[in-house]
């Protein structure tokens, strides 16, 4: 993959950092340096080709219309900007003008064929945000860019969202989904084309939206000078972006992984790692964000405060920062934590995940399951016996997508009211699909769930006692919340006659069955890997070449250590050092490749454990019952009572692997026992190597 232009219409030019004392400690020396191994190439180049099957790539057409698609845009921009000007007394002769950048998935090279398109656009001092970019309603919104557009033949559909934490415009322009900021520059009447938004005087005199907004441009500048190998950073990007969507922890707003922090988070693996290949990138993030204590800061860079007046992250200076769970700092400043947003219930999640990714990868590495393995469907509606479902809907089209946006942006305050009010022993784990009842308007409504069950008990914490949950708090709270609705431009009330949340709480067996329906195929096609045509069946097919020459070198360099190992070793070329484990199988010795800087003698992520501890996490509510709906009150509507009685005993008991805390026949956790003979360590003349634990422990 080549380089995307961070401005349309021109290059992007060097960004310039000063380069302080750090007041905050980071690992940033890599903990290995080694070259990529035959078998390392091997799965990097099957990776990439079934990369090709999980629509992750774009057409070259598409790619084309894209570029065609922001140069109408940029047009638009300046004709815009010029008429705006006008209507100000800026004559021509000063050369009104803007400049139009992307971020997001797109800047980073890694969009696939449905990403929408994150653009910024930074206007002259005279042109403002709230009264030329968006305009008023009482004005009929005249001479706006929100009126330009609409009026566009190429727009299909515009929403206006000024009131947001940062304001944009969401408009599907020729098929394209285009999400679109604004700021103006205080100092420019002309904004120059040759503007570097990394320079740190650009934020000079800006609001808060404002900064946000250039944020945007400045993170992803910043992600792609600090990570050292773009193409294995690509690629192990994409492949953790399809797995955080089928394991449905790819959503910032609902507390989980949106793109700039799992940006974030590959990145820091490419430093430690800056020579592995792809295939090692991603299970080496499983393996180290599996073992990472998350009241760590997770920081690409030290954090330095240039002095411009901003708020910059720094835990000992706000007090308040060093209670926030996770923390995954953007690498330009001002230095933010990017996952504000995650609660107890949703680390809890991540935490689940990186464990089975961890596992999942070490079962791919020994050659006992392919790729798709990885990223195998959640089966959320098997995972839980209790849900709550949030149905969202409105009277008109357009009250519609301006509600269920402002309602789906605070679906996580119903999970910390969950929390809160159950005492932390009960957690709410948000599913990011949205559903649609078939028999109802699919343009008036959609449907959300959230999973209720036992919360993880917390260290030094005592377990609250089994008993009644009452709900209603929290479901009352929610409903207040997302109904006291108002601009944060201009402090009018936006909530409407029509716009209603209803909150109800379902049993497993009580689920609507075209949820079921959907969910089962989304499992069955999981569960043979069927994949997608790819969009680029040219492209396809070099990587399934390219993967097939990778594993007949591989097997060559296997051969060839056989060979010196029998000491018939004339003539045989010498392959690159390997990191290796003998896994001793059924009579036969496998080799799995170990990611760079890994050799303390065990394969990480394979289950080691010598005795297999059970314990009930996140994923089951054993003895947690609720009374029916006849049985209710109107004060128990929400009201969840734990007890060792399981009136749910007519439901088929749950044997998903997936599900965390759960056996197998044979006693071990999640079906994922050490292979036949266990895992061998090595020899005393074995090189030893530092591994992330001991790494990580210092």
């Amino acid at each position: 993959s080549g380089e995307f232009p961070r401005r349309h219409g021109g290059g992007a030019s060097s960004c310039a950092f000063v380069s302080a004392p750090a007041p905050m400690a980071t690992l940033d020396k890599p903990l290995s340096e080694a070259y990529p191994t035959l078998m390392d190439l091997k799965l990097s180049a099957e990776l990439e080709a079934r990369l090709h099957y999980e629509n992750v790539f774009e057409a070259p057409d598409e790619c084309a219309r894209r570029e065609e698609v922001l140069g109408e845009i940029n047009e638009a921009l300046q004709v815009w900007v010029r008429a705006a000007s006008a209507l100000k007394g800026i004559e021509d002769d000063l050369d009104p003008r803007c400049n139009l950048y992307t971020f997001g998935s797109y800047r980073l090279g890694v969009h696939g064929p449905a990403a929408d398109i994150d653009t910024l656009c930074i206007g002259p001092r005279h042109i403002t945000r709230s009264d030329d970019f968006f305009g008023s309603e009482f004005s009929d919104f005249a001479g706006s860019f929100y009126e330009t557009m609409k009026n566009h033949a190429g727009t299909d559909a515009i929403v206006a969202v000024p009131d947001a934490v940062v304001p944009e415009l969401k408009l599907v322009f020729r098929g394209f989904e285009v999400d679109m900021a604004y700021t103006s520059l205080p100092t420019y009447v002309s904004v120059p084309e040759e503007l570097d938004v990394c320079e740190t005087s650009v934020l000079q005199n800006l609001d808060d939206a404002s900064v946000k907004s250039l944020n945007g441009c400045r993170v992803a500048d910043q992600l792609l000078k600090l990570v050292p190998n773009h193409d294995a950073f690509r690629t192990a990007l994409r492949t953790l972006r399809v797995w955080a969507k089928h394991r449905g922890v790819y959503s910032n707003v609902l507390g989980f992984f949106g793109g700039v922090n799992l940006a974030i988070l590959v990145a820091k693996v490419c430093q430690l790692y800056p020579n592995a290949a792809a295939s090692m990138i991603v299970y080496s993030f499983f393996q180290l964000w599996d073992a990472w204590q998350w009241t760590t800061p997770v920081m690409l860079t030290p954090i330095v405060d240039e002095g411009h007046g901003l708020r910059v992250w720094d835990e000992r200076v706000n007090k308040n920062e060093r209670f926030q769970l996770m923390k995954i700092i953007t690498p330009a400043y001002p230095a933010q934590n990017s996952t504000f947003n995650v609660t107890h219930s949703t680390l809890s999640v991540l935490k689940s995940e990186f464990k089975k990714g961890r596992e999942a990868c070490a079962k791919i590495l020994l050659g006992k399951e392919k790729w798709p393995h990885l990223w195998q469907p959640v089966p959320f509606f098997q995972m839980y016996k209790h849900y709550l479902q949030v149905t969202i809907v409105a009277r008109n089209e357009g009250d519609f997508k301006k509600w269920e946006g402002w309602v789906h942006s605070r679906l996580r305050m119903l999970v910390q009211g969950v929390e809160q009010s159950t005492g932390g022993a009960l957690a709410a784990h948000p599913f990011p699909e949205k559903h649609k009842d078939p028999s109802k308007d699919k343009d008036l409504h959609c449907i959300y769930y959230l999973g209720l069950g036992p919360a993880p008990p917390i260290p030094g914490q005592v377990q609250a006692p089994r008993g009644t949950l009452n709900l209603n708090p929290a479901v009352e709270q929610f409903q207040l919340l997302v109904t006291n609705w108002v601009n944060r431009a201009d402090g009018c009330v936006v909530w409407q006659p029509g716009m209603e949340a209803h909150v109800k709480h379902m049993k497993r067996k009580d689920l609507p069955v075209f949820v079921v329906q959907a969910a089962e195929i989304v499992q069955e096609a999981g569960r043979v890997a069927a994949g997608m045509p790819p969009n680029d069946p040219e492209a396809a097919l070099e990587a399934e070449a390219m993967a097939k020459a990778a594993a007949a070198a591989a097997g060559g360099g296997v051969q060839a250590k056989r060979a010196r190992e029998t000491g018939n070793d004339e003539n045989v070329v010498d392959e690159p050092v390997a990191k290796r484990e003998k896994v001793e199988g059924d009579g036969e010795v496998a080799e799995a490749a170990m990611p760079a800087g890994d050799g303390d003698g065990d394969v990480k992520g394979a289950a080691t454990d010598e005795t297999a501890t059970v314990e009930r996490g996140i994923g089951e509510t054993d003895g947690a019952v609720l009374k029916t709906e006849d049985e209710k009150t109107e004060d128990e509507k929400t009201a969840v009572e734990i007890t060792d009685d399981d009136e749910n005993a007519d439901l088929v008991p749950v044997e998903d692997d997936d599900i965390d805390g759960l056996n197998d026949d044979d006693g071990d956790v999640a079906g994922l026992a050490p292979p036949e003979g266990g895992i061998t360590r090595t020899t005393s003349n074995s090189k030893i190597k530092v591994s992330f634990a001991s790494a990580l422990k210092k």
